[in-house]
């Protein structure tokens, strides 16, 4: 019975109505889509919904909930692939014949994207650029960012999102 009391757990709400299968089936093709791996579009899939599921209550739109989980999925993907990129960054090419061959062979295209994507941060404004890298070369969280700012982390999280979007129109 909508709006009843469940033992102990207060009222229920619509986000104990999602529908999580279909939730978790787009958030995958979402992550597919920006690590192109399916094992780690998985682990981000996992992370991603088990932020959302322990988020959940505050979700602004609680009727619609798949924008945001697609949100935090996609600042999953991001995590992920920062934390790929400073782990590559401390390996050593020699650490074994087959982890070194892979990594020569991926080099020349790693190599462009890092071209394309120091020529796309040279575009954005200097606000921008800064807020990319506290987020995802520094690791910083919203709250961090918005603290370091001096914003509010709603303003934080807008404007990141909007730096984000500028990014990626500048490397399409």
């Amino acid at each position: 019975m909508p709006g009843a009391r469940t033992a102990g757990r207060g009222p229920r709400t619509s986000s104990d109505q999602w529908d999580w299968s279909q939730i978790r089936l787009r958030c995958r093709l979402e992550a597919v889509r920006i690590l192109r791996r399916h094992h780690d579009a998985e682990e981000v899939v996992q992370e991603a919904l088990a932020r959302a599921w322990r988020g959940r209550r505050s979700c602004r739109n609680p009727e619609e909930p798949l924008a945001w989980c697609l949100q935090i999925t996609r600042n999953e993907a991001f995590r992920l692939i920062s934390r790929q990129q400073q782990r590559a960054a401390l390996e050593p090419l020699d650490a074994g014949s087959d982890f070194a061959d892979e990594n020569a062979r991926l080099e020349p295209d790693r190599t462009v994207i890092r071209l394309d994507v120091a020529r796309a941060l040279g575009r954005l404004s200097e606000s921008e650029r800064l807020l990319i890298v506290l987020r995802y070369e520094q690791g910083w969280s919203h709250p961090q960012i918005a603290a370091r700012l001096g914003i509010p982390e709603a303003t934080a999280r807008v404007r990141l999102h909007r730096a984000q979007k500028r990014l990626r129109s500048l490397l399409d």
